[in-house]
């Protein structure tokens, strides 16, 4: 059975006080790097108090001229996979951990629909990104996951936020 709007809303605000409270505890910060989902990420974060010792900022990147010109995302990447896809949203997140240096970095890019997506990656399609700093300071670790969802366009984007909050969670976990 499917969640309701309201069921949605309610678990990302319980994500988002867990993000909050572990990553203060830990002296984690946390940005995001948002198209589909245009800030819900970080202002789901933000509706929690002390979200200001947390939340370094967020960038809302629309169109791939701006998922480029302000994270880095290559352009041979959304040239060649599109702004929809793996690379674009591990490159998204890392672009956000850079321009943020925040230690923990999300993103999300996807088709909420109704039109839109391609054969492979229909409307309701979305790719969540992420990148952290590992403890030895080095190479960021990267990576990103696809995940579908049918349904209208808010509940589209509502579930990419969970997601995203989700996986903020399980990184915050590895990093306890």
């Amino acid at each position: 059975m499917r969640e309701s709007f309201g069921q949605i809303a309610v678990h990302n605000e319980e994500l988002a006080r867990d993000i909050v409270e572990r990553a203060s505890a830990h002296g984690v910060t946390v940005s995001t790097a948002e198209s589909l989902t245009a800030g819900m990420i970080a202002s789901t974060i933000a509706d929690i108090p002390g979200a200001s010792a947390v939340l370094r900022g967020g960038a809302v990147t629309y169109c791939d001229e701006i998922k480029h010109r302000v994270l880095g995302v290559e352009q041979e990447t959304l040239d060649r996979y599109t702004a929809v896809s793996y690379q674009t949203a591990r490159e998204m997140a890392t672009g956000s951990l850079e321009l943020y240096q925040s230690d923990l970095a999300v993103s999300a890019t996807g088709y909420a629909g109704p039109g839109g997506g391609t054969e492979d990656d229909p409307a309701g399609t979305f790719y969540i990104g992420w990148a952290y700093r590992s403890g030895d300071g080095g190479v960021p670790v990267v990576d990103s996951i696809r995940c579908h969802y049918e349904g209208d366009r808010s509940c589209v984007r509502a579930h990419a936020v969970a997601e995203a909050l989700g996986r903020i969670v399980c990184v915050l976990h590895s990093m306890e």
